[in-house]
């Protein structure tokens, strides 16, 4: 068979593309499928050796487990709650550096929480959050002293406290995003509302919340995404305490595989674990990205 230029050209974005795929199928593909095939099995070394077939007993286990879904809603209290409030101030954060004199130098300082590793971002929150922390100072300086107490240790407040943390170092991303919708919107239509008399709650709400809908998608997909797997965030502030109440599915799972050393029974869970983030982001994309990604 002869080779000709034309046949290698196609062959070229495939060799291009072959590091990428191999990585991928490596990094990504192969431990999904390890954790998936272990989570068949009893697997718990410091019970017994080996790891024991029991087909969808882990399953099982883990849909009559209560504890777990007490987790499932404190997830999901976490993912939304922190992407909501990330969304609000992102659009507030965009909205006022696009029509602030030396908005761009501000980017870079807004884009800070962003950019501090996600580890020291929840010390530097867990040392604020101390009895003699940043957080109860500044309530004593304003008279409110009364409100001052140990807020990562208490179960009324943890998740709020943690939430807060997390809308902190996620928001910037989103108002990125946002701000680069916003600056590709064609300016004659700001001009022509102007001109009709039109109000800037009005033009916002007829022309740049629908021109931004393709942005909005993306960051918020990807936010509720990385808020669901979140981990070190909530491990490194409260452990998942007080009292579980901020354990959330991946401190659980993590609790299951590594404190109690039920390796079969945490690769259940972290499966249900992917299969709520897939099919979450599917109806997601589903009911809201029809006439953003049309």
């Amino acid at each position: 068979m002869t080779v000709t230029p034309r046949s290698k050209a196609r062959w070229v974005p495939y060799a291009f593309m072959a590091p990428a795929v191999v990585a991928v199928l490596a990094m990504v593909v192969y431990p999904i499928l390890r954790v998936g095939v272990q989570s068949f099995f009893d697997i718990r070394p410091t019970k017994h050796e080996g790891a024991y077939f029991i087909g969808f007993d882990n399953y099982l286990k883990a849909f009559a487990d209560e504890e777990l879904w007490s987790v499932l809603g404190r997830s999901g209290v976490w993912t939304i709650g922190s992407v909501a409030l990330q969304f609000l101030v992102a659009m507030a954060g965009a909205l006022l550096l696009q029509n602030l004199v030396g908005g761009r130098w501000l980017r870079a300082i807004f884009v800070l929480p962003w950019a501090t590793p996600l580890v020291v971002g929840a010390l530097a929150w867990k040392l604020i959050y101390q009895p003699n922390g940043l957080f109860n100072q500044v309530l004593e300086g304003l008279g409110l002293g009364h409100l001052a107490h140990a807020w990562l240790a208490d179960p009324n407040t943890a998740m709020g406290a943690v939430i807060v943390a997390n809308v902190w170092r996620g928001f910037p991303f989103i108002m990125i995003l946002l701000i680069s919708g916003m600056v590709s919107i064609p300016e004659e239509l700001y001009e022509a509302a102007a001109v009709d008399g039109t109000g800037s709650v009005r033009t916002f709400w007829f022309i740049t919340l629908p021109l931004l809908k393709p942005a909005i998608l993306t960051s918020t997909l990807m936010a509720l995404i990385w808020t669901f797997n979140s981990f070190s965030n909530i491990y490194v502030m409260t452990g998942g305490g007080p009292a579980g109440s901020t354990d959330i599915l991946t401190t659980f799972v993590y609790k299951q595989a590594f404190t109690s050393f039920n390796f079969g029974y945490a690769s259940a869970l972290s499966m249900v674990l992917f299969g709520i983030v897939a099919v979450g982001s599917a109806i997601y994309i589903r009911a809201f990205g029809k006439e953003a990604l049309a």
